[in-house]
């Protein structure tokens, strides 16, 4: 019996420092701010710069909230802006107890579909849970049409914030692994007179928290922002057909606590010293060891 209340005693003391909501993995891809610039290559052609948007393409998001334990939950959903003609803000949210997924697209008629996007989610862990995520944006039918004209160079531009968190690391027993993953893809491809011509652009960040063997971390957190861009050049003499790809991208899993994370935060430090001197105390009234 002694024994067992000062087991209980010590896990109640690590309970408190630790909370309940051990680990938390987070990331986030938002795009905006989308720029088309058209740059005649010959001038003395009398071919004005044009670009026509192909009204097929339509945006859509794909989302999934995911949660196994206690509570086990699984959602996944498509949407997609309602017709080629209408256009506005498209936007999803799914949550489980242990994951939250959501995303949006700013929908628009010209030749990238949109002009802002994002994919964001997060994932809980607890003793009894876990939580994975998946957000996905993208231009429609995963590529946007368009028509430029000849002798003309389109170059798609866009403002990328990437995020990625994590906050525990690895759990051995259950052989899972906590991570935080976004990322931007643009890519605009076409074929001229023939010939196949596309250039991409992407950036990713990735955050795996990995606990060293002197018990320190690394990759809890991960970020980049910046300007993209892609650029498509008609050097034939008419018109051509091209698509943009833009894809926003988030995804992440939790693990459950498996009791061998880092040591906590220092402000964690005075709950946990005050348990082992209660323990020790306990120990000094009963004069005797306890094992």
């Amino acid at each position: 019996m002694k024994r067992l209340a000062l087991h209980t005693l010590a896990a109640a003391c690590l309970a408190v420092a630790v909370g309940p909501a051990f680990a938390t993995a987070s990331s986030s891809a938002v795009v905006g701010n989308l720029i088309i610039t058209l740059t005649d290559l010959n001038l003395a052609d009398g071919i004005l710069p044009s670009l026509s948007f192909v009204p097929n393409s339509i945006p859509g998001l794909h989302n999934e909230a995911k949660g196994w334990g206690d509570v086990s939950e699984s959602y996944t959903r498509d949407d997609y802006a309602s017709a080629p003609s209408r256009y506005g803000t498209l936007s999803r949210q799914l949550d489980t107890a242990w994951s939250t997924s959501s995303g949006s697209v700013t929908t628009a008629a010209n030749a990238a579909g949109y002009t802002a996007m994002s994919a964001q989610g997060s994932a809980r862990s607890g003793l009894d849970g876990y939580g994975k995520y998946f957000s996905q944006s993208y231009t429609g039918n995963n590529v946007s049409e368009f028509k430029l004209s000849a002798n003309t160079q389109v170059t798609f531009s866009i403002m990328a914030d990437l995020k990625a968190n994590t906050s525990m690391g690895y759990n051995l027993d259950a052989d899972i692994a906590e991570y935080g993953h976004a990322r931007v893809l643009l890519n605009v491809g076409g074929t001229i007179d023939g010939m196949w011509q596309n250039d991409a652009a992407e950036r990713g960040v990735l955050a795996e928290y990995y606990v060293r063997d002197d018990n320190t971390v690394s990759g809890v957190s991960d970020s980049w922002s910046g300007l993209m861009s892609v650029s498509f050049s008609n050097t034939g003499s008419t018109a051509a057909d091209a698509w943009l790809q833009g894809v926003a991208l988030s995804e992440g899993q939790s693990a459950i606590w498996d009791g061998v994370s880092p040591v906590p935060e220092a402000e964690t430090y005075a709950m946990m010293l005050a348990g082992l001197a209660l323990i020790g105390a306990a120990r000094r009234r009963k004069g005797g060891n306890v094992c």
